[in-house]
């Protein structure tokens, strides 16, 4: 039988709202689809992802004897999981789908060019069709998880994460780089919007932890070494005092390395004068009903507060990310100090209190008479030092006027950053960074705890800043993650991955050094030593198969011959029909 006898493709174009549809003529792409080659059914719906759209795949997969789809909506890094189960359900294999990406690559970026943008897609859609026709089943594969969970440390993040696998039946080792475990909120006296000291809030958590007999404990220690793949991954493990090395197997990694406050130095007075502080000093100060100047010991009557230093700030003065905590903690540190000293200042740039029930501290410091004065983002407040006395001079907004304030004591709100050894940790385990320094995650949306290596997660504030109460629910989030994994007792990894063939590998060693993800390595074994894919750790991107200048390397789901099929589809139209280019 021929090709065109046994293939019998479904094209699904979807019109993801207004997304696509306000751009593309989703009804025309529809009509064209019907007559490319091999399409026996084909149609429209407002979401494909939806319970709607998922249930029309199946019911024409069985009514139409389809074996190809093709569905034309958003990104596959949203919903190609979703598509690939679909169909999967309704009796294909997984590998014999194919996704076009009309929103990102047409109708978002072509909006002022509907005709030119439905042409595109069409063209898409045909290079699709002709792809999926050469596709072929692959087999589902699975790997063993060893049922023990990495924890990298030891804040409020990664103290509920290990307790939360620990309580689940899981074997858990804590790593922390630092003699003492609980990270800053053990050291802070004040956490809003209880009033907490930090020591109440980590101390339960600490016994809990060390009594448990799941849970392996390694303070004063640090992860040296990392390799493997999702389920059976290898650490080394250093004491840093005595340098003694210990190997683990762990199946799954939660990254809770948290944040480093800003020092900044030389602004404001900051390093000048003793009594110039940062918020996250003053938390740090002992719980008495009056606060001291540093600097000489006599009690505070005037204070003032300095916010969005180092945050909110573009280019080379700072950094851009708003740290999101401060403007809460400053209106719960100020109202309560506004009861124990003459009067306070906070000086903003912006108030953004959006927490539940964070509007209320900020509510609760203007109803003690704190004074709020907003100053503009390209005018700071100036600072002057001089015998002792703290001048501090703006430009307020809202009274259009100068204004001079003299504090005893002047806090700094600053930002909170990513750890100085962050990069080495990225490198450690194969994560990706964002323009603010944290670790970037899988899908903001849709994953916001995993990230683009399987089997490692990212809990509390080593994503992004936030508060200790969005750090515990991300390190609970990320423990049940792990413990997902390890009940199953395997994992599914994924078929799109490289293949070697040796009888044209020339030893040359190009993909091992080109692979970006450890994946490739060679084969001493035989003579002469040709290179082998660890399939688990492959992630499909190709580099291997491009830099290979033997051709010995074939990319399972992206062969040549599906790539020339699409490069045809669209340089070879049929007469007649829409789009490409003849």
């Amino acid at each position: 039988m021929t090709e065109s006898e046994t293939t019998r493709i479904g094209v699904f174009i979807c019109h993801c709202g207004h997304n696509i549809a306000g751009v593309v003529d989703v009804k025309r792409v529809s009509k064209e689809a019907e007559s490319m080659p091999n399409v026996v059914f084909s149609t429209d719906e407002m979401f494909m992802c939806a319970d709607n759209g998922q249930a029309l795949i199946r019911e024409k997969i069985k009514e139409y004897n389809l074996n190809r789809v093709v569905v034309a909506s958003c990104s596959p890094r949203m919903h190609e999981p979703t598509f690939r189960r679909v169909v999967e359900e309704a009796g294909l294999n997984r590998y014999l789908f194919d996704q076009v990406n009309l929103r990102e690559h047409v109708s978002w970026c072509h909006t002022r060019e509907p005709e030119a943008a439905t042409e595109k897609a069409i063209d898409l859609v045909r290079m699709s069709v002709a792809r999926v026709a050469k596709l072929e089943s692959l087999p589902v594969k699975k790997v063993q998880v060893t049922p023990t969970t990495l924890v990298i440390g030891s804040g409020i993040a990664g103290l509920t994460a290990a307790l939360d696998i620990a309580e689940r039946g899981f074997d858990v080792i804590l790593v922390e780089k630092e003699k003492i475990l609980g990270g800053h909120v053990a050291q802070w006296t004040h956490l809003f919007p209880s009033d907490q000291i930090g020591e109440q809030v980590i101390e339960p958590l600490v016994e809990k932890l060390m009594r448990h007999e799941r849970v392996t404990v390694l303070r004063d220690h640090k992860v040296t070494e990392f390799d493997g793949y999702i389920g059976n991954f290898d650490a080394t493990i250093k004491n840093n005092p005595t340098g003694a090395e210990k190997k683990f197997k762990v199946g799954a990694v939660i990254v809770a390395t948290g944040f480093e406050p800003f020092k900044p130095q030389g602004r404001f007075g900051y390093g000048t004068s003793p009594d110039v502080i940062t918020l996250a000093e003053l938390q740090e100060m002992p719980r008495r009903y009056e606060i001291f100047r540093p600097s000489d010991g006599r009690p505070v009557r005037k204070l003032a507060f300095i916010g969005c230093v180092g945050s909110r700030e573009p280019g080379n003065k700072g950094h851009e990310h708003c740290s999101r905590h401060c403007c809460s903690a400053v209106a719960k540190a100020a109202a309560d100090l506004r009861e124990r000293v003459e009067d306070v200042v906070v000086l903003y740039q912006d108030i953004r209190t959006y927490g539940r029930g964070h509007e209320e501290l900020h509510r609760l410091a203007r109803s003690r008479n704190v004074i709020y004065s907003k100053f503009p983002p390209e005018a700071k407040p100036e600072v002057n030092i001089e015998d002792g006395e703290i001048t501090m001079k703006w430009f307020d907004v809202l009274a259009e006027d100068e204004l001079m304030y003299h504090p005893d004591l002047l806090v700094l709100a600053t930002a909170m950053i990513a750890p100085s050894d962050i990069e080495e940790t990225a490198k450690m385990f194969s994560l990706t960074r964002s323009s603010d320094g944290f670790f970037n995650p899988e899908h903001i949306k849709l994953a916001p705890l995993s990230t683009h290596t399987a089997g490692i997660m990212i809990a509390g504030a080593s994503q992004a800043a936030k508060n200790a109460h969005e750090a515990a629910i991300d390190a609970s989030g990320a423990a049940a993650k792990a413990v997902s994994l390890m009940a199953r007792g395997e994992v599914e990894i994924e078929s799109t991955v490289a293949q070697v063939i040796p009888d044209r590998c020339s030893s040359c060693h190009t993909c091992v050094s080109a692979c970006p993800y450890g994946a490739i390595q060679m084969d001493h074994s035989v003579n002469p030593p040709v290179a082998f894919v660890t399939e688990a750790k492959c992630h499909g991107c190709g580099t291997c198969a491009g830099g290979c200048p033997s051709s010995a390397i074939l990319m399972l789901h992206s062969t040549d011959d599906q790539i020339m099929a699409m490069v045809k589809a669209y340089l070879c139209v049929p007469e007649g029909a829409a789009g490409g280019k003849a």
